[in-house]
Formats: structure tokens, C-alpha cells, sequence
């Protein structure tokens, strides 16, 4: 960012800055400007500038522009640092591609046989007390890492928690024994509307627009001009013929009846008025019919007959075909629509799901709010008794512990038998070990955020308990992914401390043996390197130490996992491999098939001895397969970008190093 937020990233920057200094980069008051004309899109003047700039406050103490000024010089200075250092990773060079593809790719087996360390750090010799308390002097602000070769002697922050665990679906089992049949008539009656509609009835495939009443209007004016009284109707025994035959039988009847009439008259009678396109399209998609016609001594009488007995129309759809053309008198004008009743509503008429399709949904919903209810009601009373006893507590520490007896806490087992709750009262536990349980380690809560698109944003449990500024016997409560409620609070908490050499010695003279014992791992480990060369693991090592080996792979050096081809690669962590780091795999797969190796895990607690199996596929094939990816480098450009932000750290921990740069806590992230 252009202006970071956390204490690590702050101190990073004024680590460039200083750097910048040391390579002769200045910022001038123009270029602060410029920044600030393009920051705001040249939205601000001056005296806009000016009264922002007078209105700024460090405390109680006003910002002067001077200030300001050399503060936006120190993060430009380090952004153009930065800048610079980028500059060289513009791109990949082929070598890295096909380092990286080869990482994601090529798979390799092995066999190996761990070397413990720990288990030779009792021949070492014991150390004299002088050695140790310069050893615990050198690690004694660094905390203990499970990756990181280095001790650290510094106690991180620990607390005790108690917490009571609702289990969901025992809390819905017993709601559902309590829902009677008129509590799912009631639900369903309150919810159907909202709940329960079914879905409309899909629309017809072709339904045909229906003729405007001005249409028909024309259409009828025309017909009575050329054949009056006449009724035209389909038999379904004959044939529906062509459009051209039509128009010739009814031009051919039009000439019989009107024998004075003139062609273009003839010819507007036997067809509609061509004024109105629409109309006509209508007329030649919707009735392609043809026509059967009356002797013309009967045509009034069957006419009249016709008119009597005709059915009431239906709307035209894409394969009906009506039994008239023509319009009776007086009927009224069509729009498309079936007539309806005065005030009849146009919109469809509501209909629900049965009752019984949806029963079980009910119940099943029924149970959940009354789970839910009931372990709002639990909580909160828990809440009161917990608030009740931290006052107490809070009284009697004020009036110095003397003469009352302490507030008594709350029983957890006590109230989790009455309540059907799952307890747990806590050791002195990490950040990481907290985490790693489980359960309420990975639990979380919705809380508000007016900074967020959506009002909320989602608190971790372990926020709430390790963050900074949370104070004990303070309830909250928390839900897991399974929906699982908790209700907890913080026992008691043990901040960061340094502690002092006699208490720490134990840990001390463990670390330091463990530290000396690494050679003499490395140097057995070796020698059986060199037997397996020559006579393999069986003549290599004891029938015990046989029953160590193990077979392990085929396995990568990265891996996308389960997440799949968009997520960014991580190293692998292979069954049977403690805690494998870059090294290792590096040794792994640059060691040539049916040849062994010596090396340690990342944290260097194992000297493992491999014996590369087999590489799959083989290198002739890999490259095939690389030059046909060329094209598509996502995937390879993931793993670049993970190198380098490794060459990066590496600068960052260079220059810290050349400025001194020591941590005496872990930096706190941005709130």
C-alpha cells in the first residue's frame, strides 16, 4: 500500500527509506506536490489543501505542513526504493520456468531412514554454566518457532479459558419431540405465501398474437362488401392445401357471387387490406385453411344454420385452426385475451404447496428456531452469572482481599449436566496450540462493521481471547462450522514476558544440547549414505533399525492440493516427512535415481537418510509436456511469484541486519 498500516510494515518502510539515503535518492517538495495533484485526480485547490492541513491533530498538538511534508517524503522515498528493487523482476527467465514446472510436475519416491537428534543430545557433553548463560542470553527475546532451526527462551502469550458447547443437532432432536400437527398448520398457514408458492405453469411453446379489434373491424367491412351473409367453414376430412390454392378458390367464389365488380374490388375482397401489414402477416401464418363451398340455392339457409350452431371461438394457438374467418355481428373487439367478467383480475390466481409435501421442511424449521431460542435463553443467563461473578471479584480484589471470602466462579460441570452442554476448562495454552485443538479454536461470530459492504464482518474466537486489549471473565460467544454453539470466557492471561535464567534454564541446557548433537546426526546419517551405495539399507543398518525405514511417494516438491489449478502452489508435505522445508526438497530432487542423500527437515531436528527410488515422469517427457504448456504460464507465474517474494524477504532480513534491526515482540497487525 501506499501508506501501510501495522507496525511491521511501518517500520519496513522507514528500513527503505534509510536505504534510499544509503543509495543517494532524495524527493523534492515539486515531486510531494505532484503526488498530492495526482492522489486527489486534481479535485483539490490549494485552500482546500490548506484548511485539511490546518484541521490535522497529533493528540492536542496541531500537524504543521512542514511536517506533513517529511512524512510524505519519508514514504515516497521508500515506495520509489521499492520501486527500484521490482524493477529487476519484470519477468521470469526461462531457467526458473523450467525449474518451476519441474517442481509441479516431475513426482519422486524414496526410502528413508530418520536419524534423531534429540536422541544423541545426551552424549554430548554437558555444557559448562557460563556457556549456557551466554546461550540464554543470545535467544532469550526470541520465541519458540516449530520451523525455525533457532531456539527462543521468551514465554508467548498464554491464557485459560472456560467455554460450554451447545451441540446444534441434540438441541434440534429435542425441539422436534415438542412440535405438534397444529404447530405445522399454524406455520404453514402464517408462511405459505412467502414460503410456499408453487411455481407458475410454464407458458405455452407458440401462442399467437391475437388480431386487434381494428383489424377485425376492416376485415368484416371488407367481407360484407364482397360476399354478404356468406360462412366459410373447414372440414376436417379435407386436406389443408397450399396458400396459393387458397387464394385462388376464394377469388374464384368472390367472381360468382359479385359478377359486376371491379378486379381491384375482387381483388381487395379476397384479401386483406394491404394498408395494415401486420394484419396481413397474421392472416397468412395463423389460418393457412381451405375452404369448402355451398351450393349457392343453400348457402342462406346453411348459412343462418351455421350462425346458430357455431361454438363460442377459442384463442388461436400455433396448431388450431378456427372454424370461422369470419366475425359475427355485435361480438366484441378481441385483444388477445379470453373475455372476462367485469372486475375479474388480470393476475393469476395464487396457489401453494400441499401441506403435506412440505411438512417435514416445517418441522425441520420449527426445531431449529426452538433450538436456537432455547440456547439464546441458556446463554444469556450464563452471561448474567459470569457478569454477576466478575463484579463480584472485581469488589473484593478493590478492597484488597482482606476479610471476605473470594467470589466463588461458576461450576462449568455443575452447569453443563443441568443443561446438556459439552464443558471445558483449559490449560495454559498458545495462540497455536489454541488454534490447532479445534472446535472453539476455529469457531468465529458475526459482529458489526460500519466499514464493510454488508454491516458485518466475521471475528475469529481467537481474536476475541489473544487479541490485544481483551480482558478476562468477559462472555462471548461463538458458533463453528457445523453450527455448533459456545459460550466462553477468559480465565486468566500471561502476557509476553522474558523469563529470567533460573527459570528458563532447564529449556536452556535442552536447546543447546539438541544444537550441538546436529553434527553427530549429519555424520552418522553420512556414513550410512555411504553404505547404501555399495550394500543397500539390509546390509546397512540393525534388524531395529530396519523396521524405521519406510517407503515414501510418489510426491511433488509443490502441490495445489485439493483447492486445485487456481490456488497458489505450497510445499508439500509428503506422510512419513517431519516438517519438510525448500532445502530438503531441493537435496530430494536434484539427487539422481538409485543414489542417497543426507539432510535435515527444516526446523533440524531429523537427519533423514533418502534413497532416491524413481522420478515420474521421466525428464525427456517432462520437457514434451513443457514446451506444450509455453502458452499458458498462470500456474508457473504462481510459483515465481512465491520466488520471489523469498528473494524479497531476503533483502528485507539484509538490510535489518546491516541497520541492527532486532524485534523484542512480534509486530501487532493493523486493527
Amino acid at each position: 500500500p501506499a501508506f501501510p498500516e501495522g507496525e511491521e510494515l511501518i517500520v519496513r518502510e522507514m528500513l527503505l527509506a534509510k536505504e534510499a539515503e544509503k543509495i543517494g535518492l532524495t524527493v523534492s517538495n515539486t515531486a510531494i506536490n505532484e503526488f498530492l495533484a495526482a492522489w486527489t485526480n486534481n479535485m483539490v485547490r490549494q485552500d482546500q489543501f490548506d484548511a485539511i492541513i490546518a484541521g490535522l491533530r497529533y493528540g492536542r498538538a496541531p500537524v504543521l505542513a512542514a511536517d506533513l511534508f517529511e512524512s510524505l517524503r519519508t514514504a515516497l522515498v521508500a515506495r520509489n526504493t521499492l520501486l527500484l528493487f521490482q524493477t529487476g523482476f519484470s519477468g521470469d527467465p526461462p531457467g526458473w520456468r523450467w525449474d518451476f514446472y519441474k517442481r509441479l510436475e516431475q513426482s519422486a519416491t524414496i526410502k528413508v531412514f530418520p536419524v534423531e537428534v534429540e536422541n544423541l543430545a545426551t552424549s554430548v557433553q554437558a555444557p559448562s554454566e557460563s556457556e549456557l548463560k551466554a546461550y540464554f542470553e543470545k535467544f532469550k527475546n526470541n520465541l519458540p518457532s516449530m520451523r525455525s532451526p533457532n531456539p527462543g527462551f521468551k514465554e508467548p502469550h498464554r491464557i485459560r479459558y472456560a467455554s460450554l458447547m451447545a451441540d446444534q443437532k441434540k438441541f434440534e432432536d429435542e425441539a422436534g419431540k415438542t412440535i405438534t400437527k397444529k404447530d405445522v398448520e399454524e406455520f404453514y398457514e402464517k408462511n405459505k405465501e412467502t414460503r410456499f408458492r408453487q411455481s407458475p405453469p410454464d407458458p405455452p411453446l407458440a401462442q399467437e398474437s391475437a388480431v386487434s379489434s381494428s383489424d377485425k373491424k376492416s376485415e368484416v367491412e371488407t367481407k360484407e362488401e364482397s360476399e354478404e351473409g356468406k360462412t366459410l367453414k373447414d372440414s376436417p376430412k379435407t386436406p389443408i392445401q397450399p396458400e396459393q390454392d387458397t387464394e385462388k378458390k376464394v377469388s374464384k367464389d368472390s367472381v360468382k357471387t359479385t359478377p359486376k365488380e371491379d378486379p381491384e374490388q375482387q381483388e381487395n375482397a379476397s384479401q386483406p387490406s394491404d394498408s395494415d401489414n401486420g394484419s396481413t402477416i397474421r392472416r397468412t401464418r395463423v389460418m393457412p385453411v381451405a375452404f369448402q363451398v355451398k351450393e349457392e340455392v343453400n348457402e342462406t339457409d346453411s348459412s343462418a344454420k351455421d350462425t346458430e350452431q357455431q361454438p363460442e371461438k377459442a384463442p388461436v394457438t400455433g396448431s388450431s385452426i378456427p372454424d370461422s374467418v369470419e366475425e359475427q355481428p355485435g361480438a366484441s373487439s378481441a385483444t388477445g385475451e379470453e373475455n372476462k367478467e367485469p372486475g375479474e383480475s388480470s393476475e393469476p390466481e395464487m396457489t401453494f404447496q400441499p401441506l403435506e409435501e412440505v411438512t417435514e421442511q416445517i418441522r425441520q424449521e420449527i426445531s431449529r428456531q426452538r433450538a436456537t431460542e432455547t440456547i439464546d435463553t441458556i446463554f444469556s443467563a450464563l452471561a448474567a452469572d459470569v457478569n454477576a461473578y466478575a463484579e463480584d471479584r472485581a469488589l473484593w480484589i478493590a478492597r484488597g482481599k482482606d476479610g471476605d471470602k473470594e467470589p466463588t466462579p461458576p461450576d462449568v460441570k455443575k452447569i453443563a449436566e443441568k443443561q446438556s452442554l459439552v464443558s471445558v476448562e483449559s490449560d495454559w495454552l498458545t495462540v497455536t496450540e489454541a488454534a490447532k485443538g479445534g472446535g472453539i479454536g476455529s469457531s468465529f461470530e458475526f459482529v458489526p462493521d460500519p466499514s464493510s459492504r454488508f454491516g458485518i464482518r466475521q471475528q475469529r474466537w481467537l481474536e476475541t481471547m489473544f487479541g490485544d486489549g481483551t480482558i478476562p471473565l468477559r462472555p462471548v460467544t461463538s458458533r463453528d462450522a457445523e453450527g455448533n454453539r459456545y459460550f466462553s470466557w477468559k480465565q486468566d492471561d500471561q502476557e509476553e514476558r522474558v523469563p529470567d535464567f533460573a527459570e528458563a534454564r532447564g529449556n536452556v541446557e535442552k536447546a543447546w544440547r539438541i544444537v550441538e548433537a546436529r553434527p553427530l546426526a549429519l555424520k552418522r546419517a553420512t556414513a550410512i549414505v555411504a553404505k547404501l551405495d555399495e550394500k543397500g539399507f539390509a546390509d546397512s543398518l540393525s534388524k531395529a533399525e530396519l523396521e524405521e525405514v519406510q517407503e515414501i511417494g510418489p510426491f511433488t516438491w509443490l502441490t495445489q492440493g485439493a483447492a486445485g489449478v487456481n490456488a497458489a502452489p505450497v510445499l508439500s508435505s509428503p506422510q512419513g516427512l517431519a516438517m519438510p522445508g525448500n532445502k530438503m526438497m531441493q537435496k530430494v530432487f536434484s539427487t539422481a535415481e538409485g543414489k542417497s542423500v543426507a539432510v535435515f527437515n527444516e526446523p533440524q531436528t531429523i537427519c533423514y537418510v533418502i534413497r532416491l527410488l524413481a522420478f515420474e515422469p521421466p525428464e525427456s517427457d517432462l520437457q514434451d509436456r513443457f514446451e506444450g504448456v509455453l502458452g499458458d504460464q498462470r500456474r508457473l507465474s504462481m510459483v515465481a511469484q512465491t520466488a520471489f517474494a523469498e528473494v524479497f524477504m531476503d533483502w528485507i532480513a539484509g538490510l535489518e541486519k546491516d541497520l541492527e534491526l532486532t524485534w523484542n515482540r512480534d509486530p501487532r497487525l493493523p486493527r
